[in-house]
């Protein structure tokens, strides 16, 4: 190794291969393949040799470690064939292949002012770094296609210096190859061998990745600009015009004066107010609002479902008393009956999967959106994309669009389109996708387990695709991703893997950096297990707003949190800046709502009248007649039923937590009034069952069954709820007294509204349909479907047998 001087190097050339990514291990496998269709083999230590040399003249040092020649023609044709293998090879890689700490120096010099170029030898360099997502981190690309002399011929190392305007000796070159190291020598720069000293003598110094970079600060080795000037010059400039956030860029879209108002208003806020507008609280009672804005204005409030009067008075009353139009949100995920029980509820988002229709999805949105608006809700907490592809997660369910994850991406996208084309802010969700694991992250950190490759491939292209499309928002969710957070911290323990909404490295790096997302991201609920059982609480608020989310959602105890958050910028865990782009962000999502432009409460909240919600039910309903799916139909003569066949017919009602009979009792009337005796079985109060006869008492069974009906059809309404382990079917307690156990003595069919798995846990059934709603609309269009007024057309968007075989039988 030879001793280099002082250097404080201005420029900094990259070698691609064993520096940023390492492919050489596919350039060597195309190339072993070269070797045995000419009949020979290479050894392990023929690889060094092949590092850092071009196409050519690997291919002959291929041949003549082979002892084998041949013709132009031929050597041609075996080179594109090798380049062919290794094309395909390499069309796998992601961001996660990177080398570890390759992104955090180019950012570095970056951000230091140091010019950076990628000398390579080969062709492949451009879409390799188009698929790490690094390409623009370059100020020059140097390679195959723009030299023809390979190393350690020099001219590939000096085409950069000249690309970059700066001279060869201000140049740092870091190498892993033999031949490399002598190029950048040859071009007078200083080299930095990445790898081993021993066989890297030549260069000026080595390091064993880019991950150790400081340590060349041992040998003289630096860079030119100060990295700390440059943060502070940067800090100085957000921090008074909050410009780290890209105004006129999607998803924002601001013209000149919605962006003038927007950093006018940054300016005139106390630190107090910047605190205030990065809470999110849930809205219950004038009286209660008039208290939390006396402590600090908070960004916006939450709303459950009210009567029409009663939500228009409180969003209006919320209006009235802030300084600042604050966001209304709302879980509008089957509609608009998230803002009021007697708003529109089209049906639920697996509902319309079952359709086939993607336009489904879309109008779904346009009803949240228009009659939301009227209500005052500008925000829905939706649309949800998480992938089902585990039957048995209890909380996505019919709230997604099923198990296909091109589905979820499509139908994901045309929500927020029906949304946002209709005024109100979509929030894609839940970040980094829900449904792998099969517990609640209400109740603890849940788990998405899909390696890098198995996430870019799901629910990556479902969240880029929506945030291509505009979606103004993201919620962070309290569910980890392990195989990312591994590949962007390399080393991480595994008790340091956090779930997104406290992970920098997800929801900063991946979701902001990587993948271009420009919008809020708000934490999911701050009460949920998820988030409070990985660090106190007083650690956790500024810790969420440090790791990238702009909003924070609920508080137990609001001058508590406001306390907790000012804390953290007092001691620096968020940052002056940090603070200003996530205030920033907020306000540029009411300025892209156009909120700023409101000249009273009523015009922000002007009621229902005059909305369309008749044109809307009929949307429900069309909906809901075209995705009844019949799943099981293996009960000859049953279907359709008729008050001829069947007259009598018992009806349980089995329901998940806070269901009601409501929809049984509908349905018992719809088929009432087509000529069946419907009886809805009535269950006891809670307990009544207790120590009761088992396979008895809680349901009609034996004679009394068999004797006084003709068919039996089990309404299961089980619905997803948070807090609830499970989406299964509970029997009478204690004896099962409504067990379907006379299936083989009487017509039996179940009908689910909610949940579409649970032929799992009556896989003896033979008559199975799932409708996926519970309005009046679906319950509606069961009953027809059922009697052969209208065809069954809905298909299945998840695998309703839940993987078991015999539930098909």
């Amino acid at each position: 190794m030879t001793v280099a001087p002082p250097v404080a190097a201005s420029a900094a050339l990259f070698d691609l291969d064993g520096v940023i990514v390492d492919t050489a291990v596919h350039h060597f496998a195309a190339w072993r393949e070269t070797a045995a269709e000419l009949g020979f083999s290479l050894a392990d230590e023929d690889e060094e040799r092949l590092k850092g040399v071009g196409r050519m003249d690997a291919l002959r040092i291929v041949l003549e470690i082979g002892g084998v020649e041949v013709d132009g023609a031929t050597a041609a044709r075996l080179a594109d064939e090798k380049n062919a293998r290794y094309v395909a090879a390499i069309a796998s890689i992601t961001p996660a292949d990177m080398l570890p700490g390759a992104r955090e120096v180019l950012e570095d010099l970056r951000a230091r002012g140091v010019r950076t170029a990628l000398g390579s030898a080969s062709r492949n360099a451009p879409l390799i770094l188009e698929r790490l997502g690094i390409t623009g981190l370059f100020d020059a690309i140097v390679d195959g296609s723009v030299v023809t002399e390979a190393k350690p011929h020099p001219r590939v190392f000096l085409a950069g210096a000249e690309a970059l305007g700066v001279d060869p000796d201000a140049c740092l070159v870091f190498e892993d190859a033999i031949a490399g190291v002598q190029a950048a020598k040859a071009a007078g720069m200083t080299a930095v061998g990445i790898g081993d000293p021993a066989v890297l003598a030549e260069a000026d110094a080595v390091i064993p990745g880019l991950h150790a970079v400081d340590a060349l600060s041992a040998r003289g080795i630096t860079f030119a600009g100060t990295l700390a000037a440059r943060l502070e010059e940067e800090t100085m400039t957000t921090t008074a015009t909050g410009d780290g956030v890209r105004l006129d860029a999607a998803p924002f879209h601001l013209d000149d004066a919605a962006q003038a108002w927007v950093r006018d208003t940054l300016a005139g806020l106390t630190l107090e107010q910047k605190l205030g507008q990065l809470f999110f609280l849930m809205a219950n009672a004038p009286e209660q609002v008039d208290a939390e804005i006396a402590l600090a204005e908070p960004g916006g409030w939450m709303r459950r479902p009210a009567p029409v009067d009663e939500a228009v008075s409180l969003n209006r009353h919320i209006q009235a008393a802030s300084s600042i139009p604050a966001l209304i949100a709302g879980n509008l995920e089957n509609g608009a009956d998230g803002a009021s029980f007697m708003a529109t509820q089209v049906g639920t988002p697996l509902q319309a999967a079952a359709t086939g229709d993607d336009s489904c999805a879309y109008r779904m949105g346009q009803v949240a959106a228009v009659e939301g608006r009227a209500l005052g809700v500008t925000w829905d907490f939706a649309p949800i994309i998480d992938i089902q592809s585990n039957v048995r997660n209890p909380i996505v369910l019919n709230r997604g669009f099923g198990s296909d994850a091109d589905r979820v991406r499509r139908m994901g996208v045309e929500f927020v389109r029906g949304l946002q084309d209709h005024g109100m802010a979509a929030s894609v969700k839940h970040w980094p996708g829900d449904g792998v694991d099969d517990r609640d992250q209400h109740l603890l950190t849940s788990v998405n387990t899909l390696s890098v490759e198995e996430w870019e491939a799901t629910f990556g292209e479902a969240y880029r695709a929506s945030i291509e499309a505009g979606a103004l928002s993201v919620m962070a969710a309290h569910i980890a991703l392990p195989a990312y957070s591994r590949a962007l911290r390399p080393g991480i323990a595994d008790e340091d893997i956090l779930p997104a909404s406290l992970a920098p490295e997800l929801t900063t790096e991946l979701l902001r950096e990587r993948m271009g997302f420009n919008g809020v991201v708000i934490t999911d609920a701050s009460l949920m297990g998820g988030l409070l059982m990985r660090m106190p609480r007083r650690e956790l608020v500024p810790a969420t707003v440090a790791a990238g989310c702009d909003m924070f959602l609920f508080t137990p105890d609001f001058a508590e949190d406001l306390a907790h958050m000012r804390a953290g910028v007092e001691s620096g865990v968020i940052s002056a800046a940090r603070l200003d782009e996530a205030v920033t962000r907020v306000l540029a999502l009411k300025a892209a709502l156009g909120l700023h432009r409101a000249s009273s409460p009523e015009e922000l909240v002007p009621g229902l009248d005059g909305i369309d919600t008749a044109n809307h039910r009929a949307w429900a309903r069309a909906q809901a007649e075209a995705a009844v799916t019949l799943v099981k139909d293996k009960e000859a003569g049953l279907l359709p039923l008729s008050p001829e066949r069947t007259p009598r017919v018992l009806v349980y009602s089995l329901r998940g937590f806070l269901s009601g009979t409501g929809p049984a009792e509908a349905f018992c009337e719809a088929l009432r009034s087509r000529g069946f005796e419907a009886t809805l079985f009535e269950d006891g109060p809670p307990g009544s069952t207790m120590f009761k006869r088992v396979g008895v008492d809680g349901g009609v069974n034996g004679a009394d069954l068999l004797d006084h009906y003709d068919a039996v059809i089990y309404l299961v309404d089980i619905q997803p709820r948070s807090n609830v382990t499970s989406a299964r079917i509970e029997w009478a307690p204690f004896t099962a007294g409504n067990l379907p156990r006379h299936v083989t003595e009487i017509p039996t069919l179940v009908v689910s509204l909610g949940s579409p798995f649970h032929l799992q846990d009556v896989p003896f059934i033979r008559t199975y349909v799932n409708a996926y709603a519970n309005n009046p609309e679906t319950v509606e269009a069961v009953a027809a479907a059922l009697t052969g007024e209208i065809a069954f057309r809905g298909e299945s968007p998840v695998d309703a047998f839940a993987g078991y075989e015999d539930a098909r039988w």
